[in-house]
């Protein structure tokens, strides 16, 4: 049996929290640890034998609320046409598409393997990004679409997707379609007439994957266990807890958080990130994307991530925005000309609509005004419907 005491959990009365399937979660008085078997998964005590001490808590909040944002940006839904889900994936064995020890120099032909082979991915993480984001923008809320993502969720769950044999870089694959797919089910989880038998498949298999990605990490001493795919784990933990209501889930993608921000140095900088020479502005920004989002998950839970470590979140997303324009900081302190892994687009930049809406940083309006709507699947789709404030 393993404790596990996250810091910074918020405690407070409420409903009792039960995931469909998993069994009620209690989180105990404060200064008691939470209780944890395997990789923390599931939080100790039943009903029946409640713990002394234990304080009942209300279910975990997503990140933004569906009606909130469909009165801002939602309209009529016009005609809509489910199309038949692809063929699932199970296991991902492509290798990375980088040259060099640095990891900053694309091997064109590698590169041409790997898109090749995650296409069927990619292609679905559009689609279920897209399809969700379709019911959170219908006003009034039109089931059809959250029937839809629900039967492309459901196929790759019943064909056990992404559940076989990974490489390395399978992992990564993994973690970040893991990503688009749990902000896909938040969004039409509370969808009134879904089927409970088939939501309850859904979030079995998504439990399964957070549990695979976690294995993965546990075994990991390498740079991934600290730098941006670490957050992005995170990311997908935190999304998942939220998901099935398991805080267990949620403190492990917390605790990937605070591995990221107790390396930014004053200069707003992450080490690991800078060591990517030529991609290191490109890094620094893509290591922000899944930061923020665990920050503002935090935030609707109670946690506030971003005053943590002296607030350096700040720190590091004001390097990336002043880095926009001029990537001179990140080439003087790399002796490399920088250069982006792609073009910047709106989707490299997602991160940036939750975060000015929560703080109104000045130097961010520009680019939210050039790039709107933000969108980028592995951030859940949608970043201006979902967190975007309509005027700037």
């Amino acid at each position: 049996m393993a404790f596990v005491t996250p810091r910074s959990l918020s405690i407070r009365e409420g409903d009792r929290s039960a995931g469909p399937g998993t069994g009620p979660r209690y989180v105990l008085a404060a200064g008691v640890s939470l209780c944890f078997f395997g990789l923390a998964l599931a939080a100790c005590g039943t009903q029946s034998q409640r713990p002394v001490g234990v304080i009942v808590t209300e279910r975990l909040r997503p990140p933004f609320s569906a009606e909130e944002r469909r009165a801002v940006f939602g309209r009529p839904l016009g005609a809509f046409a489910c199309s038949v889900p692809i063929p699932a994936v199970r296991a991902v064995t492509v290798g990375g598409f980088y040259a060099d020890r640095d990891a900053s120099v694309v091997e064109p032909e590698a590169l041409a393997r790997y898109q090749e082979a995650t296409k069927p991915i990619t292609d679905y993480e559009t689609q279920i990004t897209t399809i969700s984001d379709t019911f959170l923008r219908s006003r009034p809320a039109n089931l059809a679409p959250a029937r839809c993502a629900l039967d492309w969720l459901e196929a790759w769950a019943g064909q056990g997707a992404l559940l076989g044999r990974m490489s390395q870089q399978g992992g990564y694959v993994r973690t970040w379609a893991l990503s688009s797919i749990v902000a896909s089910y938040i969004k039409i989880q509370a969808a009134e007439g879904l089927d409970a038998a088939r939501r309850q498949r859904v979030e079995e298999w998504i439990r399964q994957l957070a549990t695979a990605m976690i294995a993965y990490y546990g075994g990991r001493s390498g740079s991934d266990a600290r730098n941006n795919h670490a957050y992005w784990a995170g990311q997908a933990a935190v999304l998942s807890g939220v998901a099935l209501n398991d805080r267990g889930l949620l403190a492990w993608g917390v605790e990937r958080y605070r591995v990221g921000i107790s390396q930014v140095g004053a200069d707003g900088t992450l080490p690991l990130e800078v060591a990517r020479k030529s991609k290191a502005r490109h890094y620094h920004n893509f290591a922000l994307m899944p930061l923020v989002l665990i920050a503002e998950v935090a935030a609707r839970n109670g946690m506030d991530l971003y005053a943590e470590a002296g607030g350096a979140i700040h720190r590091l997303a004001g390097r990336v925005t002043d880095s926009l324009a001029d990537p001179a900081f990140f080439e003087r302190l790399t002796s490399v000309r920088q250069d982006w892994e792609g073009d910047l687009a709106g989707g490299s930049l997602a991160w940036a609509e939750p975060y000015y809406a929560r703080f109104h940083d000045g130097r961010l309006v520009p680019w939210l005004a050039r790039y709107r709507p933000l969108r980028h699947r592995w951030f859940g789709g949608d970043a201006t419907l979902a967190y975007g404030v309509p005027q700037l």
